[in-house]
């Protein structure tokens, strides 16, 4: 059995997506495709634009086999533990063979070089970054930077393996990541990239002709009346569900995030600020002196970005207050499954035999299941799954349903 597993969020399922899932299949010759994709909030520090079972309806529907939810403490953290989470998740599972991702590198030669690197911290590293830090730079641009350094010290031939271009980008940086978690973990999952097609990461304007990021579809979707742009630009069966969802209001953008964070602003001592992940007492006390600049979410991480913090850092730290989010494990202690083809059920057997962690199809069942610390974590996230679920009901009219209460997908081809 060959398995590929993938770290996602489908925000939404684009066409780049189903070219991966195309690419695993067809050239890895994989027999089943695990996605550990983000719930209900996601790694920029925001909520997911679908809600998470229709999201993962749509990568079933596109040719996935298995959808686990990659719980928030993860899904809403900073590269290098959204990344750690994710991989401990397809490892814990015993069954994945290789981790495909999609970079602008190509090739996971100078990936896994400078992942050796990062884990290990050589002494020359850790002085270039304690330098580019004290002048003021980013913990990631100055450790960009001080990689970039430490790799021109290298023997030439090493250093050949690394191109300009690795540690400029979103995307191989995220590679770089996983290719960390992959070794600190020894997993024998092997680390695959398939090289990006279509828009930069960052583009928020559609191009004809051309795989639009997801930043440019939510871009699109939050101003538009017609669909029918994205429709081209989005295979059919995930399309369908989004178009659904708009047509009901069943859908979750920063803005929906105005209020409530207003309330917890208001309610919360710098303390309190303080004992959230990402949430220095320096940015808090920052926050506290700023309240009356207030005017929403996106706004206000606007307005508190200096040169050392940026905007998607205070995102991150904003969304962990307004979720009760205190620190991030470094990994997955369960196993949750939102949904599985219905034809998939050998890999199912297969990963209960061989899984290292608790899998959990029916949440009532979780509590026996669980150690403290784990329960702890799952119920973290129920309660912002619960959330966004009110964001959801006060927009569409309809009765709130609990997160224990959700049921997973179960896709009939």
């Amino acid at each position: 059995m060959n398995v590929t597993g993938i770290i996602a969020e489908y925000n939404p399922f684009h066409m780049g997506h189903l070219h991966q899932i195309k690419y695993i299949k067809e050239t890895l010759q994989s027999d089943y495709i695990v996605i550990a994709m983000s719930g209900d909030f996601v790694q920029r520090g925001a909520p997911g634009l679908l809600p998470k079972h229709i999201r993962a309806e749509m990568a079933l529907r596109c040719g996935a086999d298995l959808v686990l939810e990659l719980p928030v403490q993860f899904s809403s953290a900073s590269a290098e533990f959204f990344a750690h989470g994710g991989v401990s998740l397809l490892n814990g599972l015993g069954v994945v063979d290789q981790l495909c991702f999609g970079s602008e590198e190509g090739n996971t030669e100078g990936m896994l070089l400078a992942a050796r690197i990062l884990n290990q911290e050589p002494a020359e590293y850790q002085t270039l970054l304690q330098t580019y830090l004290k002048q003021g730079m980013s913990f990631p641009a100055a450790r960009n930077k001080a990689l970039n350094n430490y790799l021109r010290l290298l023997p030439g031939s090493t250093h050949q393996t690394v191109s300009p271009e690795l540690l400029s980008s979103p995307n191989n940086i995220l590679g770089i990541e996983y290719c960390r978690a992959i070794l600190s973990l020894n997993s024998h999952m092997k680390p695959v990239t398939l090289k990006r097609k279509g828009n930069d990461y960052h583009e928020n304007t559609l191009s004809k002709g051309q795989l639009p990021s997801a930043s440019a579809i939510r871009s699109f979707l939050q101003k538009a009346k017609d669909l029918s742009p994205v429709g081209e630009m989005l295979p059919e069966p995930a399309f369908e569900l989004l178009q659904k969802a708009f047509l009901q209001g069943a859908y979750v953008t920063e803005d929906d995030l105005d209020l409530l964070l207003h309330y917890k602003l208001l309610s919360s001592s710098a303390e309190e600020l303080a004992a959230c992940a990402d949430l220095s007492p320096q940015l808090a006390d920052r926050i506290r002196n700023q309240l009356n600049h207030y005017q929403g979410f996106a706004q206000f991480a606007e307005h508190l970005k200096t040169k050392e913090l940026t905007r998607t850092r205070i995102q991150r730290a904003l969304l962990h207050l307004l979720l009760n989010i205190k620190e991030t494990p470094r990994e997955a202690g369960y196993c949750r499954i939102l949904g599985f083809r219905k034809e998939s059920a050998p890999l199912l057997s297969e990963i209960k035999k061989n899984s290292s962690l608790p899998l959990i199809t029916k949440m009532a069942d979780a509590k026996e299941l669980l150690s403290p610390k784990d329960r702890k974590l799952l119920d973290t996230n129920t309660e912002a799954s619960n959330i966004y679920e009110s964001i959801l009901c006060h927009k569409t009219g309809r009765a709130f349903r609990h997160e224990y209460q959700k049921q997973i997908v179960i896709f009939t081809h």
